[in-house]
């Protein structure tokens, strides 16, 4: 049964990181290491994405657990500083 809007909570906070390109670069996802119920769920420290600049490349990690609510960027797509590309929904304490 759905619920209506009078018992739908608004008091619980929900925390979002939004990750961003720290540079102009080529975007290039990497594999997700762990699928659990169809979500990706990342680890903190965990490397989730690259920027390709020619020769070079910058490798961005997650800067916290929990599951990937969703991706904002396209594999290969060029990207500006501060283009937003990931965004995670960190784990609740005690997982």
């Amino acid at each position: 049964m759905s619920k209506t809007l009078d018992e739908t909570r608004y008091d619980a906070p929900v925390t979002l990181r939004v990750l961003v390109s720290p540079a102009a670069g080529r975007l290039r996802f990497l594999p997700p290491r762990r699928f659990e119920g169809g979500v990706e769920l990342v680890e903190e420290g965990q490397p989730v994405f690259r920027l390709v600049r020619g020769k070079d490349e910058i490798v961005v990690r997650a800067p916290v657990g929990g599951r990937v609510s969703a991706v904002l960027g396209l594999e290969g797509e060029p990207v500006a500083p501060g283009h937003a590309v990931l965004v995670i929904e960190p784990a609740a304490e005690g997982r």
